[in-house]
Protein backbone atom coordinates (compact mmCIF):
# COMPACT_ATOMS: atom_id res chain seq x y z
CA UNK A 1 0.00 0.00 0.00
CA UNK A 2 1.44 3.46 -0.94
CA UNK A 3 1.81 6.04 1.18
CA UNK A 4 -1.27 8.26 -0.03
CA UNK A 5 -4.06 5.13 0.19
CA UNK A 6 -2.46 4.65 3.64
CA UNK A 7 -3.06 8.44 4.47
CA UNK A 8 -6.55 8.04 2.82
CA UNK A 9 -7.17 4.73 4.97
CA UNK A 10 -6.28 6.47 8.16
CA UNK A 11 -8.69 9.65 6.81
CA UNK A 12 -11.26 7.57 6.53
CA UNK A 13 -11.37 5.80 9.70
CA UNK A 14 -12.66 8.73 11.34
CA UNK A 15 -15.54 8.62 9.41
CA UNK A 16 -17.77 6.52 11.85
CA UNK A 17 -17.02 6.31 15.97
CA UNK A 18 -14.80 3.60 15.56
CA UNK A 19 -13.09 3.38 18.71
CA UNK A 20 -15.91 2.31 21.39
CA UNK A 21 -15.86 -0.40 19.39
CA UNK A 22 -12.17 -1.16 19.48
CA UNK A 23 -12.47 -0.24 23.31
CA UNK A 24 -14.14 -2.89 23.82
CA UNK A 25 -12.31 -5.58 22.33
CA UNK A 26 -9.28 -4.56 24.51
CA UNK A 27 -8.71 -7.07 26.99
CA UNK A 28 -10.61 -7.03 29.93
CA UNK A 29 -8.29 -6.89 32.45
CA UNK A 30 -9.02 -3.91 32.26
CA UNK A 31 -12.42 -3.75 33.72
CA UNK A 32 -10.80 -6.02 36.86
CA UNK A 33 -8.91 -3.15 38.15
CA UNK A 34 -12.16 -1.98 39.70
CA UNK A 35 -14.17 -0.45 36.78
CA UNK A 36 -17.16 -2.91 36.31
CA UNK A 37 -18.84 -4.63 39.31
CA UNK A 38 -20.14 -7.59 39.02
CA UNK A 39 -23.51 -8.36 41.41
CA UNK A 40 -22.28 -10.90 43.50
CA UNK A 41 -24.54 -14.05 43.87
CA UNK A 42 -24.44 -14.24 47.95
CA UNK A 43 -24.59 -9.98 48.38
CA UNK A 44 -27.31 -8.98 50.88
CA UNK A 45 -30.25 -6.86 49.85
CA UNK A 46 -30.20 -3.82 51.78
CA UNK A 47 -33.55 -2.12 52.36
CA UNK A 48 -32.58 0.98 53.40
CA UNK A 49 -33.15 3.41 50.24
CA UNK A 50 -35.38 6.02 48.94
CA UNK A 51 -36.76 5.66 45.45
CA UNK A 52 -36.68 8.80 43.71
CA UNK A 53 -39.12 9.09 40.88
CA UNK A 54 -39.33 12.51 38.53
CA UNK A 55 -42.71 13.89 37.11
CA UNK A 56 -44.21 16.46 35.97
CA UNK A 57 -45.94 18.07 33.46
CA UNK A 58 -48.65 15.16 32.78
CA UNK A 59 -49.19 12.16 35.13
CA UNK A 60 -49.86 9.58 31.90
CA UNK A 61 -45.93 10.45 31.82
CA UNK A 62 -45.79 8.03 35.36
CA UNK A 63 -45.86 4.64 33.60
CA UNK A 64 -44.60 2.28 36.24
CA UNK A 65 -46.89 2.38 39.44
CA UNK A 66 -47.83 -1.21 39.15
CA UNK A 67 -43.98 -1.60 39.81
CA UNK A 68 -43.26 0.58 41.95
CA UNK A 69 -46.20 -0.30 44.36
CA UNK A 70 -44.14 -3.23 46.36
CA UNK A 71 -42.22 -0.46 47.33
CA UNK A 72 -44.42 1.65 49.20
CA UNK A 73 -44.18 4.10 51.52
CA UNK A 74 -39.93 3.84 50.04
CA UNK A 75 -41.26 5.50 47.22
CA UNK A 76 -40.85 9.66 46.56
CA UNK A 77 -43.00 10.77 43.57
CA UNK A 78 -40.95 14.31 42.85
CA UNK A 79 -42.35 16.41 41.16
CA UNK A 80 -42.91 20.96 41.21
CA UNK A 81 -45.31 23.29 42.66
CA UNK A 82 -46.41 24.93 39.79
CA UNK A 83 -48.40 21.90 38.05
CA UNK A 84 -51.98 22.10 37.54
CA UNK A 85 -54.94 21.37 39.76
CA UNK A 86 -55.78 18.30 37.62
CA UNK A 87 -52.36 16.98 38.05
CA UNK A 88 -51.95 17.38 41.44
CA UNK A 89 -54.90 15.62 41.98
CA UNK A 90 -54.34 12.99 40.01
CA UNK A 91 -50.56 12.27 41.24
CA UNK A 92 -52.15 12.67 44.81
CA UNK A 93 -54.41 10.29 44.06
CA UNK A 94 -51.92 7.49 42.74
CA UNK A 95 -49.70 8.29 45.68
CA UNK A 96 -52.60 7.43 48.28
CA UNK A 97 -53.58 4.47 46.41
CA UNK A 98 -50.01 2.93 46.91
CA UNK A 99 -48.61 4.62 50.20
CA UNK A 100 -46.08 6.85 48.08
CA UNK A 101 -45.08 10.17 49.21
CA UNK A 102 -45.58 13.10 47.21
CA UNK A 103 -42.55 15.84 47.28
CA UNK A 104 -42.85 19.15 45.81
CA UNK A 105 -40.36 22.01 44.98
CA UNK A 106 -40.77 25.70 43.43
CA UNK A 107 -38.53 25.68 40.48
CA UNK A 108 -38.15 28.73 38.14
CA UNK A 109 -39.34 28.21 34.33
CA UNK A 110 -38.45 29.57 31.55
CA UNK A 111 -39.65 29.94 28.05
CA UNK A 112 -39.58 26.44 27.07
CA UNK A 113 -40.82 25.15 30.10
CA UNK A 114 -44.75 24.68 29.33
CA UNK A 115 -44.52 21.23 28.73
CA UNK A 116 -42.62 17.83 29.07
CA UNK A 117 -39.29 18.77 27.99
CA UNK A 118 -36.13 16.88 26.51
CA UNK A 119 -33.71 20.25 27.09
CA UNK A 120 -34.58 21.67 30.54
CA UNK A 121 -33.82 21.97 34.26
CA UNK A 122 -36.54 21.17 36.16
CA UNK A 123 -35.38 17.15 36.02
CA UNK A 124 -32.43 17.78 37.51
CA UNK A 125 -33.79 20.68 39.86
CA UNK A 126 -36.58 18.71 41.64
CA UNK A 127 -34.48 15.23 42.36
CA UNK A 128 -31.63 17.79 43.96
CA UNK A 129 -34.15 19.11 46.04
CA UNK A 130 -35.67 16.09 47.07
CA UNK A 131 -32.06 14.79 47.94
CA UNK A 132 -31.80 16.89 50.72
CA UNK A 133 -34.00 15.49 52.59
CA UNK A 134 -33.86 11.98 51.75
CA UNK A 135 -33.30 10.02 55.44
CA UNK A 136 -32.06 7.00 54.47
CA UNK A 137 -28.85 6.14 53.79
CA UNK A 138 -29.21 5.35 50.35
CA UNK A 139 -31.08 6.73 47.24
CA UNK A 140 -32.16 4.93 43.86
CA UNK A 141 -33.16 7.69 41.02
CA UNK A 142 -35.19 5.93 38.78
CA UNK A 143 -37.51 7.34 35.08
CA UNK A 144 -40.94 7.69 35.35
CA UNK A 145 -40.75 4.69 32.59
CA UNK A 146 -38.58 2.29 33.49
CA UNK A 147 -38.90 -0.85 35.60
CA UNK A 148 -35.98 -3.20 36.29
CA UNK A 149 -36.02 -7.64 36.42
CA UNK A 150 -34.64 -7.80 39.36
CA UNK A 151 -35.63 -5.99 43.13
CA UNK A 152 -33.95 -2.46 43.91
CA UNK A 153 -32.85 -3.66 46.82
CA UNK A 154 -30.57 -6.14 45.45
CA UNK A 155 -29.29 -3.22 43.40
CA UNK A 156 -28.89 -1.20 46.85
CA UNK A 157 -27.15 -4.20 48.01
CA UNK A 158 -24.75 -4.73 44.92
CA UNK A 159 -23.58 -1.02 45.41
CA UNK A 160 -22.76 -1.46 49.70
CA UNK A 161 -21.04 -4.61 48.38
CA UNK A 162 -19.20 -3.10 45.65
CA UNK A 163 -18.04 -0.33 48.58
CA UNK A 164 -19.25 2.00 45.56
CA UNK A 165 -20.68 5.85 46.17
CA UNK A 166 -22.35 5.69 43.03
CA UNK A 167 -23.34 3.46 40.12
CA UNK A 168 -24.86 3.16 37.13
CA UNK A 169 -26.55 0.33 35.69
CA UNK A 170 -26.59 -1.55 32.17
CA UNK A 171 -29.12 -0.52 30.25
CA UNK A 172 -31.00 -3.17 27.48
CA UNK A 173 -33.18 -1.94 24.80
CA UNK A 174 -36.25 -4.59 25.51
CA UNK A 175 -38.28 -3.48 21.92
CA UNK A 176 -36.26 -4.55 19.49
CA UNK A 177 -38.86 -5.99 16.60
CA UNK A 178 -38.30 -2.80 14.27
CA UNK A 179 -34.94 -2.15 12.69
CA UNK A 180 -34.28 0.63 14.74
CA UNK A 181 -35.07 -0.98 18.17
CA UNK A 182 -32.17 -3.88 16.52
CA UNK A 183 -29.89 -1.26 15.83
CA UNK A 184 -29.54 0.21 18.74
CA UNK A 185 -29.80 -2.78 20.84
CA UNK A 186 -26.22 -3.17 19.37
CA UNK A 187 -25.13 0.15 20.01
CA UNK A 188 -25.95 0.09 23.68
CA UNK A 189 -24.16 -3.19 23.92
CA UNK A 190 -21.06 -1.57 22.82
CA UNK A 191 -21.57 1.45 24.70
CA UNK A 192 -22.09 -0.50 28.33
CA UNK A 193 -19.21 -1.97 27.60
CA UNK A 194 -17.46 0.87 26.91
CA UNK A 195 -17.98 1.53 30.90
CA UNK A 196 -15.03 -0.67 31.37
CA UNK A 197 -12.39 2.00 30.88
CA UNK A 198 -14.98 5.34 31.56
CA UNK A 199 -17.00 3.81 34.25
CA UNK A 200 -17.61 7.33 34.80
CA UNK A 201 -19.80 8.16 31.88
CA UNK A 202 -23.12 6.99 33.89
CA UNK A 203 -25.70 6.18 32.13
CA UNK A 204 -29.61 7.65 32.60
CA UNK A 205 -32.74 6.35 33.95
CA UNK A 206 -31.79 4.60 36.49
CA UNK A 207 -28.78 5.36 39.23
CA UNK A 208 -28.17 4.20 42.97
CA UNK A 209 -25.87 6.19 45.40
CA UNK A 210 -25.41 6.49 48.97
CA UNK A 211 -27.36 9.42 49.45
CA UNK A 212 -24.70 11.34 51.35
CA UNK A 213 -22.45 11.00 48.01
CA UNK A 214 -25.69 12.26 46.01
CA UNK A 215 -26.49 15.11 47.71
CA UNK A 216 -22.61 16.06 47.58
CA UNK A 217 -22.82 15.94 43.90
CA UNK A 218 -26.38 17.51 43.31
CA UNK A 219 -25.24 20.47 44.75
CA UNK A 220 -22.41 21.00 42.51
CA UNK A 221 -24.51 19.84 38.84
CA UNK A 222 -25.03 22.47 36.32
CA UNK A 223 -28.48 21.11 35.93
CA UNK A 224 -28.23 21.44 32.08
CA UNK A 225 -30.23 18.30 31.29
CA UNK A 226 -28.73 16.48 27.76
CA UNK A 227 -25.59 15.03 29.36
CA UNK A 228 -26.43 14.99 32.67
CA UNK A 229 -26.20 11.58 33.50
CA UNK A 230 -22.64 12.17 32.40
CA UNK A 231 -21.79 14.81 34.68
CA UNK A 232 -23.15 13.11 37.91
CA UNK A 233 -20.09 10.68 37.47
CA UNK A 234 -17.88 13.33 36.08
CA UNK A 235 -18.32 15.28 39.52
CA UNK A 236 -18.62 12.44 41.62
CA UNK A 237 -15.49 10.76 40.10
CA UNK A 238 -13.84 14.52 40.65
CA UNK A 239 -14.91 14.94 44.72
CA UNK A 240 -13.19 11.50 45.34
CA UNK A 241 -15.93 9.38 45.45
CA UNK A 242 -16.47 5.76 43.60
CA UNK A 243 -18.10 5.84 40.67
CA UNK A 244 -18.59 2.52 39.44
CA UNK A 245 -20.89 0.79 36.77
CA UNK A 246 -22.80 -2.61 38.08
CA UNK A 247 -23.72 -5.09 36.05
CA UNK A 248 -27.28 -4.98 36.75
CA UNK A 249 -29.80 -5.13 33.94
CA UNK A 250 -32.86 -2.39 33.38
CA UNK A 251 -34.71 -2.79 30.62
CA UNK A 252 -35.36 0.11 28.54
CA UNK A 253 -37.82 1.39 25.55
CA UNK A 254 -35.71 3.05 23.27
CA UNK A 255 -37.64 5.15 20.35
CA UNK A 256 -37.64 2.33 17.59
CA UNK A 257 -39.58 5.13 14.95
CA UNK A 258 -38.05 7.74 12.85
CA UNK A 259 -39.10 11.22 14.37
CA UNK A 260 -38.74 9.88 18.03
CA UNK A 261 -35.55 8.69 17.83
CA UNK A 262 -33.81 11.88 15.60
CA UNK A 263 -35.44 14.18 18.16
CA UNK A 264 -33.76 11.99 20.84
CA UNK A 265 -30.98 11.85 18.77
CA UNK A 266 -30.48 15.91 18.19
CA UNK A 267 -31.26 16.43 21.94
CA UNK A 268 -28.30 14.00 22.71
CA UNK A 269 -26.11 15.55 20.03
CA UNK A 270 -26.73 19.13 21.80
CA UNK A 271 -25.91 17.37 24.94
CA UNK A 272 -22.66 16.06 23.80
CA UNK A 273 -21.48 19.50 22.45
CA UNK A 274 -22.20 20.79 25.64
CA UNK A 275 -20.15 18.67 27.20
CA UNK A 276 -17.29 18.39 25.17
CA UNK A 277 -16.91 22.05 23.40
CA UNK A 278 -19.14 23.82 26.11
CA UNK A 279 -16.38 22.13 28.80
CA UNK A 280 -12.89 21.85 27.57
CA UNK A 281 -11.71 21.44 31.28
CA UNK A 282 -12.39 17.55 30.83
CA UNK A 283 -9.45 17.46 28.86
CA UNK A 284 -7.53 18.28 32.54
CA UNK A 285 -9.05 15.19 34.29
CA UNK A 286 -9.89 12.65 31.32
CA UNK A 287 -7.87 13.51 27.96
CA UNK A 288 -9.00 10.59 26.00
CA UNK A 289 -12.40 10.46 26.59
CA UNK A 290 -12.82 14.43 25.73
CA UNK A 291 -10.17 14.30 23.14
CA UNK A 292 -12.13 11.54 21.36
CA UNK A 293 -15.60 13.18 21.78
CA UNK A 294 -14.20 16.51 21.34
CA UNK A 295 -12.26 16.28 18.53
CA UNK A 296 -13.03 13.17 16.81
CA UNK A 297 -16.20 13.26 16.72
CA UNK A 298 -17.17 16.70 16.53
CA UNK A 299 -14.60 18.85 15.30
CA UNK A 300 -13.50 16.75 12.72
CA UNK A 301 -16.72 16.64 11.18
CA UNK A 302 -15.87 19.13 7.96
CA UNK A 303 -12.89 16.58 7.52
CA UNK A 304 -15.25 13.54 6.90
CA UNK A 305 -17.39 15.74 5.10
CA UNK A 306 -14.61 15.99 2.92
CA UNK A 307 -13.47 12.32 3.09
CA UNK A 308 -17.00 11.34 1.64
CA UNK A 309 -16.47 13.41 -1.34
CA UNK A 310 -13.68 11.18 -3.04
CA UNK A 311 -15.13 7.57 -2.33
CA UNK A 312 -12.68 5.15 -2.61
CA UNK A 313 -10.47 2.27 -1.36
CA UNK A 314 -9.68 3.84 2.11
CA UNK A 315 -13.61 4.71 2.51
CA UNK A 316 -14.49 0.77 1.72
CA UNK A 317 -11.97 -0.38 3.44
CA UNK A 318 -12.67 1.94 7.05
CA UNK A 319 -16.53 -0.03 5.78
CA UNK A 320 -15.20 -3.24 6.01
CA UNK A 321 -12.93 -3.11 8.78
CA UNK A 322 -15.90 -1.25 10.96
CA UNK A 323 -17.96 -4.13 10.05
CA UNK A 324 -16.22 -6.88 11.16
CA UNK A 325 -15.35 -5.00 14.20
CA UNK A 326 -18.87 -4.29 15.22
CA UNK A 327 -19.76 -7.88 14.22
CA UNK A 328 -16.74 -9.50 16.30
CA UNK A 329 -18.24 -7.44 19.42
CA UNK A 330 -22.00 -8.16 18.80
CA UNK A 331 -21.20 -11.93 18.14
CA UNK A 332 -23.70 -13.24 20.52
CA UNK A 333 -26.35 -11.03 19.84
CA UNK A 334 -25.52 -11.07 15.96
CA UNK A 335 -28.70 -10.98 13.33
CA UNK A 336 -29.45 -9.34 10.01
CA UNK A 337 -29.53 -5.68 11.57
CA UNK A 338 -25.80 -5.91 12.04
CA UNK A 339 -25.24 -5.59 7.85
CA UNK A 340 -26.45 -1.74 7.72
CA UNK A 341 -25.06 -0.91 11.44
CA UNK A 342 -21.91 1.14 9.57
CA UNK A 343 -24.93 3.35 7.85
CA UNK A 344 -26.45 3.92 10.96
CA UNK A 345 -23.09 4.99 12.86
CA UNK A 346 -22.78 6.92 9.52
CA UNK A 347 -25.66 8.81 9.50
CA UNK A 348 -25.19 9.54 13.40
CA UNK A 349 -21.74 11.36 12.68
CA UNK A 350 -22.19 13.19 9.50
CA UNK A 351 -25.27 14.60 9.90
CA UNK A 352 -26.53 14.71 13.47
CA UNK A 353 -23.58 15.26 14.64
CA UNK A 354 -23.07 18.95 13.56
CA UNK A 355 -26.80 19.10 14.45
CA UNK A 356 -25.37 19.35 18.05
CA UNK A 357 -24.58 22.90 17.57
CA UNK A 358 -27.96 24.01 16.74
CA UNK A 359 -29.48 21.98 19.27
CA UNK A 360 -27.46 22.98 22.22
CA UNK A 361 -28.39 26.61 21.51
CA UNK A 362 -31.58 25.83 21.45
CA UNK A 363 -31.31 24.16 25.03
CA UNK A 364 -29.54 26.49 26.52
CA UNK A 365 -30.99 29.83 25.76
CA UNK A 366 -34.62 29.18 26.39
CA UNK A 367 -33.75 28.15 30.09
CA UNK A 368 -30.67 30.72 30.43
CA UNK A 369 -28.51 27.74 31.25
CA UNK A 370 -25.78 27.04 29.37
CA UNK A 371 -24.78 23.78 31.11
CA UNK A 372 -21.23 25.15 32.26
CA UNK A 373 -19.41 22.57 35.06
CA UNK A 374 -17.62 24.58 37.15
CA UNK A 375 -13.66 24.31 37.03
CA UNK A 376 -13.83 24.00 40.42
CA UNK A 377 -16.16 21.33 40.93
CA UNK A 378 -13.73 19.09 38.56
CA UNK A 379 -10.69 19.48 41.24
CA UNK A 380 -10.77 16.52 44.18
CA UNK A 381 -12.72 17.72 47.69
CA UNK A 382 -11.60 14.97 49.10
CA UNK A 383 -9.62 11.76 49.83
CA UNK A 384 -11.72 8.39 47.84
CA UNK A 385 -12.84 6.36 50.94
CA UNK A 386 -10.55 3.33 51.59
CA UNK A 387 -13.57 1.05 53.53
CA UNK A 388 -17.13 0.93 53.95
CA UNK A 389 -16.94 1.96 56.99
CA UNK A 390 -15.68 5.37 56.20
CA UNK A 391 -18.00 6.22 53.69
CA UNK A 392 -20.87 6.21 56.08
CA UNK A 393 -24.71 6.39 55.73
CA UNK A 394 -27.10 9.42 55.28
CA UNK A 395 -27.52 11.83 58.60
CA UNK A 396 -31.31 11.88 58.83
CA UNK A 397 -33.04 15.80 58.78
CA UNK A 398 -35.00 16.63 61.45
CA UNK A 399 -36.94 18.96 59.44
CA UNK A 400 -38.35 18.71 56.08
CA UNK A 401 -38.62 21.13 53.07
CA UNK A 402 -42.50 22.81 52.84
CA UNK A 403 -43.92 20.72 50.31
CA UNK A 404 -42.99 17.43 51.34
CA UNK A 405 -45.71 15.46 52.89
CA UNK A 406 -46.62 12.05 52.95
CA UNK A 407 -49.52 11.29 50.46
CA UNK A 408 -51.45 8.41 52.67
CA UNK A 409 -51.92 8.37 56.85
Amino acid sequence: MSGAAAAELLLSLLLVPLIPALVDIIPSIRARRGHVFPIPQDHRSLEDFTVLVPIYGNVKYLENVDYLRPYGSRVTLVTTCSETAEFNEALDAIAGENAFSVFRTVVARHAAAGKRQTAGTIRDQIIRDATEFVSTGYVVCIDADTVTDRPLGELVGALEANNLDLASVKLVPSNTNRLLGRLQAHEYHMVMRLRRVLPFVCSGACQVARSEALREVMRRHSLFFQGNDVELGLLGDALGYRVGFLTFVVPTTVPDRLRPWLRQRIAWAGGEFRLFIVNPQLVIRHPFYAFYGGVVVILLVPLRWINMEKPGLGLASMFVLYWLVVLAVNWRQRDWSLLVYPFYGLFISLVLVPIGLLSYFQMAIPERNWGRIRRGHLHRRRPRPRSRQEVGGATPKETQRPGWAPAFD
